[in-house]
């Protein structure tokens, strides 16, 4: 999810999008029998879908803040960053250990208004409705699984619905 979200080259190994393992040399001709992984295949379908739009190409890409609380550090495994065009806007946060964590992103929107706005996981289809003072001021409540992400989809409400 980092590599293929980041700016920059995207590489990917052959076989991937069809839900391989193995990687392969490029100089070996022939591949051992692997069922392909369905699930794994779905994901990059949804991944693939996703990154192929122009935001994720022509947009801005910023880095986000994330805080924890005096007793839990834990947001310090976390990563976050936006990609910006028009009105096209994508939160991209990954936990980067093997435990869960906790974090505040705040998100580098200054437009952001007082209406509710949907946030939309690219890949499971979960969403997640947010008033804008909890995006804006005090960040956005994240907590994910050992080696989790969300990519959302960020919508305002008001818009997605007309």
């Amino acid at each position: 999810m980092t590599a293929a979200t980041l700016p920059g080259a995207r590489l990917f190994h052959e076989g991937q999008f069809e839900g391989r393992r193995v990687r392969l040399p490029v100089f070996l001709g022939r591949r051992p029998d692997e069922q392909p992984d369905e699930g794994l295949r779905a994901f990059y379908t949804k991944l693939l879908r996703t990154i192929g739009a122009a935001t994720f190409h022509d947009g801005e890409w910023q880095l986000c803040e994330r805080m924890g609380w005096p007793d839990n550090s834990s947001y310090r495994n976390l990563v976050a960053w936006t990609w910006t065009k028009d009105d096209e806007r994508y939160l991209i946060v990954v936990n980067l250990s093997d435990s869960t964590v906790q974090a505040r992103v705040h998100l580098p929107w200054d437009d952001v208004p007082t209406e509710t706005w949907r946030l939309t996981d690219q890949i499971s289809g979960v969403s997640y409705d947010r008033a804008a003072s909890d995006i804006h001021s005090s960040g956005l409540y994240v907590e994910l699984a050992p080696w989790h992400f969300h990519l959302m989809q960020c919508h305002r409400l008001s818009r997605a619905n007309a």
